[in-house]
């Protein structure tokens, strides 16, 4: 089936399973016509993937050069996101931009902003007043309340739900199923286990789990 005219190309950067959620709310979106994805060696995300390898991350500037200049991050993260965070940084620095990727079931209402490269999956819900951040994920089912300030880099796994005010700094993972109570803040790199309850605000780099939420773990930084 020939493709519809117009459609902007874009490439997919990583070939995560996250990947194929990208792909798939790229195409119910109808704007971008992805040519294809770059990763460390010819990985396929799925038997039914269906997008052309096109080599690693070196040959970004060179498709920026034939002009290419929309990417999508299709690297998930199950705790750290500081490798989305370095390759945002280093695609946007070949000089490519990130469109806000939105699947038409999710519900976005008014007075809401969203960064560069954001990505809110199906059926999520992001409520008046909230302030997202760049590369961030919204994923599956997740509700953000009214006026919550979500910093870049940060996943909000499938399931969870953000209450009002609730505050992240930059590369938060919040698992899913998970709960944050009103207004609660959240340090720096912190991570959220699955289905746990958070109550209390949350300092940087430390693990929180269970219900109630408490500390199991802090972490140490990599050089």
């Amino acid at each position: 089936m020939p493709k519809p005219a117009g459609l902007i190309p874009i490439v997919i950067v990583g070939a995560g399973g996250h990947a194929t959620v990208i792909a798939e709310i790229i195409k119910k979106q109808g704007k971008y016509d992805i040519i294809g994805y770059t990763a460390p060696g010819e990985r396929v995300p799925g038997d039914d993937w269906g997008h052309e390898y096109l080599g690693n991350d070196g040959i970004l500037p060179d498709l920026q050069q034939k002009g290419i200049v929309l990417a999508a991050i299709g690297v998930g993260g199950t705790g750290d996101n500081r490798l989305r965070a370095k390759l945002y940084k280093e695609v946007n620095e070949y000089g490519f931009s990130f469109p806000v990727l939105i699947h038409p079931s999710a519900t976005i209402y008014s007075n809401t902003l969203l960064g560069d490269g954001t990505v809110v999956a199906p059926s999520a819900v992001v409520n008046p007043g909230v302030q997202i951040g760049v590369n961030v994920i919204i994923n599956s089912g997740a509700i953000i309340e009214h006026h919550c300030i979500i910093s870049n880099h940060v996943h909000v796994s499938p399931g969870a739900v953000i209450c009002g005010g609730v505050k992240m700094s930059p590369l938060v993972h919040v698992g899913a199923g998970s709960v944050l109570v009103q207004g609660v803040s959240l340090g720096e790199g912190a991570i959220i286990g699955a289905g746990a309850v958070v109550l209390h605000d949350v300092e940087p780099w430390t693990v929180v789990a269970g219900n109630p939420g408490r500390v199991i773990k802090k972490l140490k930084l990599k050089e």
